[in-house]
This record gives C-alpha cells, structure tokens and sequence, in this order.
C-alpha cells in the first residue's frame, strides 16, 4: 500500500469496464452491506467515498456500510454477531486474526470461501496456485479459507540505508560484510563527512532490539519475529541459542562501546528523531527504514543508498520485514446474499488495474499519465482529501494485490530509483519460516510463551550492548537457563508441530 510520502509504486487503469464484466449483479434495493475497521486518522467516509462509486457504476453492486473507526468499537462488534441474527453480507477491512477467522467461522457467521474461489476468484486463484505458501498462510488448520488476503508484490524492507554522499567524500567504498560496515562507521565517527567541524555525526542510528536484529545477518542468523527458523533438515530452531549469536551480541556491544550506534537507540522513538528541516546539519550516517523518506526529508533521500545484504561466509541473506500477505482482510457472512457478486468484486482488486484503483484513483480525474509513460497525481499524494475521498488502500489492510509497477513509473525519478535498490535487498531475502495460520486455540496457547521469551530477548540484547551484562560465557549460559525457566523447549515443540504441519500441506499441493 501507498506510504505517507506516497514515495514508491503503482501501474495505469487500463480499461475497469472489461475487467468489471461479468459482475452485474443487480443492485439491491438497499445495497449489500459492508461492515469493517478503518484507520482514524484518515478521516475516511465510506459513504461517500469514490472508490464505491466507480465500482458501483461499473459492476451494479451498491453498498451501504457499518465502519467502525475505533478498534475496540469493532471488535465488540465482530464478538457480538451471531448466526441467525441480523449480519452484515461481507466484512471489508475485516483485520481477522486466523482465530477470530476461525472463531466466527465455527459460530456459523463467517462462510467457507474455498470452495467459492475456483469459480468466483479466478486472479486470486491464479496467485494461490503460483504460490502454494501463499495459499497455506490463508488456509485455517481444518483447510477452510475464511478470509482473503492483500499480497504485496514488492514487499516492503527494512533496509539499512547509508550515506553515500559521506561515502564519496570519505573516499569508501559500499561495505561488504561486517567488518567493512564497521571500518566505514568508524570513519564516519571521525571523519567529519558532513563538514561542519564538529564531531556531532551519528555512524549508525537504530530503533531497539528490532533493528539490531536485522544486523545479525552479516552473521548468517536470520530469523522470524518469533526468533525461528527451520534449518535445512526441517528442524526450528531459536535464533539465540544459535552459536553465531553471541559473537553478534560481542559485535554489537563493541560498536556501542565505541560510539558507533547510536546512543539513545533503545530509548528514543521513531517520531522523536525524524528530521523536518532539509537546512539542517545531517547527522546520520546510516539508519535501518523501509525508505529514506521516514527518517530525512525529501532532500536528503538521494543522498542515501540502500546498502546491500552483508556476506557471511560467501553468502548473503536478509531477513523480511514482514510475510508478503496480510490476512484477514475480506470475509463473507452466512448471511451474504450475493456471494458470486462479492467475490467478484474484490477479486477485481487482484488485478494491476484493481490495484491502482484502490491505491491511486481514476485515470484522468485522480492522476495522468504523461507521454513518458510516467505519471502525475493530480492533487498530490499526500493532499488528505484526496486520501480520504478518492481512494481506499491507505488505512486498514483491504483484499487485493499492491500496486508496485505502477507506483514506480512516478514522475520523480528517485521512486524508480530507490525502488531498484530495495530489489537488490529483496533479491537476498531468506523467509526463515513458511506462512502459517493458527486456530484461536492455538493463538492462545502460544501467545503468553511468545510474550515472555520475545521480551526477554529484547531485554536482554539491550542488556548485553549497553554493558548491563557482561558479554561471557558465563553470562550467556545463564541468558540461555532463563530461555528454558521461561518456557522455550515446550514453545519449540508447538512450532516444530506447526512447521511440520505447514511443510506437509504445501508439499500435497499438485
């Protein structure tokens, strides 16, 4: 989906009234009703927003809606519908958890899609045979499809960002592995590359635990937000019981120690350290974010370079930032009274020209496209009317595919450009775990182990690189006893299971 600076992707409408053919399904008198979560903060009316408009006008489906701004407001309601009672025909922006999918397919609210899919959906069905991980993360324990997902073609990174303008007038070179990085932040610290005669230059800023581990690659260490992942013979393993680790912890705390990261990197937020003023001094020297744009202003971003994935032992791999699929987005009631109508609809938003509907409007009213073959938004991308009344991808996650190709043919030439760069990072990403979905019960099963053993090696890593904790083996052995004190040989067996489980399904997939 389109970022805040709307800095990256989308492709051109092409022709919506072939794509749309097929789904006149007749207008009900009252319209089909929607109900679902959208973000606050966009200021968004779904009653008056265009997006249902032109879809209207161009499958005769009309929707009336009950949206919820507020989260808690939505989950009481989802909780409180109940089969037999008055429902709505479909959930859009459902934001479902596999549990609560499950849960309120198992209280007969929500509908088996699986068996609709085939018929009704044929571009999604085309992404899920592409992909049958893609099909596992949507699939419940039981095999139901209870919901549709929204698939990034270009997933988002977490890319470490580097300055190549302090780069050049250092006379460096793009680090390669480790010890380059920490060669390149150490002249960055000494170096004044940003030439104001002060030693006020931050080598490598962070956010936490979360960015220090997306260092632990340069290591051969990559894993999921759970810690996981599953070796070559089909075995999960807990990334800080991995013998590279502690090295990594070593490394980090060295760079700490020497001023290299930055110092308030487990205590500042994100909000706090972006810079506003283009007229500033830069102070940053390299910096983890999925584009330049999050932390510097517009001015800055080409003077950075997304850094590619550091070797280890000849190798490079890179964690995700997240799995390429948001499930839960889309979900049929029981109660649905057009089903073949609904599913078409949304499977629409599979499509390239779905996508850019969603994401950036109607050609000629909402952005042109130039005899280049770029395009131009033409009350600007950020312009907040046109957020909430034109279009309907920002926000809570919907049904449907990003828009990436289109996005990248923007009329500024940095998009393409840094969109190039996080290919190259995106070429080296290694998924640790496959997609999975869970039963409630075992969401809540698992949820408090998660909970504690994710906190306590976030605490810990912040421990260690602070210098709270010596970095010994000593120390590290008693880190790994409270790993097993919190719980960690019955978590793994839970995940062993659900691997062994989520391998065995992809495998039977023809």
């Amino acid at each position: 989906m389109m970022n805040k600076k709307g800095c990256r992707r989308f492709l051109a409408v092409l022709c919506l009234a072939a794509l749309f053919c097929g789904v006149l399904a007749p207008v009900l008198a009252q319209g089909l009703v929607l109900m679902g979560l959208e973000d606050a903060s966009l200021n968004r009316d779904w009653d008056s927003n265009r997006f249902f408009e032109r879809t209207a006008e161009k499958t005769g489906l009309a929707f009336t809606f009950r949206q919820y701004v507020e989260e808690a407001d939505y989950r009481a309601a989802l909780e409180a519908l109940e089969a037999g009672q008055e429902l709505p025909d479909g959930l859009f922006k459902a934001a479902l958890s596999p549990g609560e999918a499950q849960a309120l397919l198992e209280k007969g609210v929500l509908m088996d899609l699986a068996p609709y899919l085939a018929a009704h959906c044929p571009n999604l069905t085309a992404l899920l045979d592409e992909n049958p991980a893609l099909r596992q993360a949507i699939t419940l324990p039981g095999g139901q499809i209870a919901a549709l997902p929204f698939v990034e073609t270009a997933p988002a990174q977490n890319v470490l960002w580097i300055n190549q303008s302090w780069l050049d007038a250092l006379g460096l070179k793009m680090p390669a592995d480790y010890q380059q990085l920490e060669a390149v932040l150490r002249a960055f610290k000494s170096g004044d590359p940003n030439r104001n005669g002060r030693q006020d230059e931050i080598p490598l800023a962070f956010l936490g635990a979360y960015d220090l581990k997306y260092l632990a690659h340069a290591f051969g260490l990559v894993g999921n937000d759970y810690n996981l992942l599953a070796d070559a013979e089909g075995q999960v393993r807990f990334v800080p019981l991995l013998k590279n680790f502690q090295p990594f912890i070593q490394w980090c705390r060295t760079l700490y120690q020497d001023g290299l990261l930055e110092r308030n990197g487990f205590s500042t937020a994100d909000a706090l350290r972006r810079v506003t003023d283009a007229k500033a001094a830069n102070t940053f020297g390299a910096f983890f974010s999925p584009l330049p744009t999050y932390l510097v202003p517009l001015e800055w971003a080409g003077d950075y370079a997304a850094l590619p994935p550091l070797a280890f032992e000849g190798e490079r791999s890179y964690r995700p930032i997240a799995q390429p699929v948001i499930t839960g987005t889309f979900a049929l009631t029981t109660a649905c009274r057009d089903v073949a109508g609904l599913l078409e609809w949304a499977d629409a938003l599979y499509t390239k020209e779905g996508a850019v509907l969603a994401a950036i409007g109607e050609e000629g009213e909402d952005y042109v496209v130039d005899g280049d073959g770029t395009w131009r938004s033409l009350p600007g991308i950020s312009d907040a009317a046109y957020q909430a009344g034109s279009v309907i991808a920002s926000g809570t996650a919907i049904p449907g595919i990003s828009s990436d190709d289109f996005q990248r043919s923007y009329t500024d030439p940095l998009v393409g450009d840094i969109s190039r760069q996080v290919d190259v990072v995106t070429a080296a990403v290694k998924i640790p775990f496959p997609p999975f979905s869970l039963s409630a019960t075992e969401e809540a099963a698992i949820r408090p182990l998660q909970e504690a053993l994710g906190r306590y090696v976030d605490e810990s890593i912040a421990r260690f690189v602070l210098g709270e904790w010596e970095v010994s083996q000593a120390a590290f052995e008693a880190f790994q006893q409270e790993l097993y004190a919190l719980g960690l040989e019955e978590f793994l067996s839970f995940w062993q299971g659900i691997y062994e489980r989520t391998e065995g399904l992809i495998s039977d997939e023809p």
